[in-house]
This record gives C-alpha cells, structure tokens and sequence, in this order.
C-alpha cells in the first residue's frame, strides 16, 4: 500500500510525541469530484483549526499528519460517545461524492483497505471503527449515516480476507519498486524459477523499498557486507 504524506499546517493539528490509539473515526470531505492529494495540498496550505490524519479516494491515499500526532477531526462541545476523542483516534476522510453527487464506491473501497492495515498495526478492533455521527451527533460521512447499508457494507469489507498479490515479474511491480527488486534480482538475493520469474508478496514490497533507502540503496550488497562481519 502507497501513502503519500504531505505534512498539514501547523495550526490544524497537535503535535505528540507518543498516545495511546484506539479508534478509527471515518469522515466524508463533503465535497463532489474531489481528491486525496487536493485536500492534502489544502490542509497543508490553509490554518483552519481542523484536520484528519488521511484523505482517500479510488485512487491515492494523502496522509497530512503522523499517526501518533493529534488531528482535530472530531472535537465537539458534546460528545455522543463516551470514550472516542481526537487524542485516542485516527481520522480517516474518503472522497466520497463524484462531480454529480453520486457514491464512489472505490473510494470507499480503498478506504477499507487503509482502515485494515490500521487496524493490525494498532490492534483496534471493528467495533472501535466508527463514524464521526457515533463520536459527535454530526451527520458525517453523510450517505454512511443517511444509508445504514452503505455503513454496514464498509464495516464487512474490513473483515474479509484477500488474497494477497503475489508479484512474477518487476514489470508488474508498482513503479517505487521496480529498481530496488531489479538491483535485488541481479545480485542473486532474489532468485528466479525456471521461467525467470519470481514470488514476491504484494506486503513485501514497501518493507523492502524501506530498507533499501535506510542503507542509502545498498540492500543488494547486504548479504556481503554480513559475510564480512562473520569472518
């Protein structure tokens, strides 16, 4: 999965060096033909004294501000629930409408897919997925409070199994990837079948490509360099 960041203004959001998360809080922008990036690029350029962590649509996620920093998403005079508040939550804002007010279900589908990863690496549970309507009264994200189903169908996406992606070629790779997985498959690290194909999991990519900027493009070399420390 590919994040994009672009930090929000300064004045959108708290800053903290460590918290406690144990919701997730899905919004709507409320705007119709909108964009990840555009909101994030908005965010970051604006002081509003309001945030979320992610904007999604069908076909980007933005973040705007870290995880274990504070986005003022959900604050409220009133809280309809008894526990969920912006320092204990993350903030997830789908593009939801297209340019004639209709649902983008990929959106919303993509959306899922974020909120599940977020899930695991916090080990927030679904039921500690909800809506901003739950955490303050406020009808957001509107048509997941107007339409129950549409609300109950985002809720079963997140406990469905995929089948992960496994990659044969580099060509298929994402193109972030392609010239780590290519220097990986040169040196040997990787190995090939028969077919010179190979079995990469779509969830190793990212650790991968990470690596390889943490040892400034020197993941191939790695197997050397810990036989050296071995003798």
């Amino acid at each position: 999965m590919q994040i994009n960041f672009k930090q929000c203004n300064s004045g959108n959001y708290q800053k903290c060096s460590s918290r406690d998360i144990e919701y997730i809080v899905i919004h709507y922008t409320g705007n119709e033909g909108d964009t990840a990036e555009n909101n994030a690029v908005y965010f970051a350029r604006e002081r509003l004294g309001k945030s979320a962590h992610y904007f999604v649509d069908e076909k980007e996620i933005w973040q705007s501000a870290h995880d274990v920093d504070i986005a003022l998403h959900s604050g409220a005079k009133k809280f309809k629930h008894k526990y969920c508040r912006n320092k204990n939550s993350i903030g997830v804002e789908i593009c939801m409408l297209d340019k004639d007010g209709n649902i983008r279900l990929d959106s919303i589908a993509n959306a899922a897919l974020l909120v599940k990863w977020l899930m695991q690496k916090y080990g927030i549970s679904k039921d500690n997925v909800i809506r901003h309507y739950d955490v303050t009264g406020k009808s957001c994200p509107a048509p997941m409070v107007s339409d129950k189903k549409l609300w109950d169908s985002f809720k079963n996406k997140l406990c469905e199994v995929e089948k992960m992606k496994v990659y044969k070629w580099v060509k298929d790779m994402p193109e972030w990837a392609r010239d780590t997985f290519t220097r990986l498959l040169k040196s040997g690290v990787i190995s090939k079948d028969s077919d010179g194909a190979v079995a990469v999991q779509e969830s190793s990519l990212q650790s991968m490509v990470y690596i390889d900027r943490l040892t400034c493009g020197q993941i191939d070399k790695l197997p050397q360099i810990i036989r050296s420390f071995e003798k």
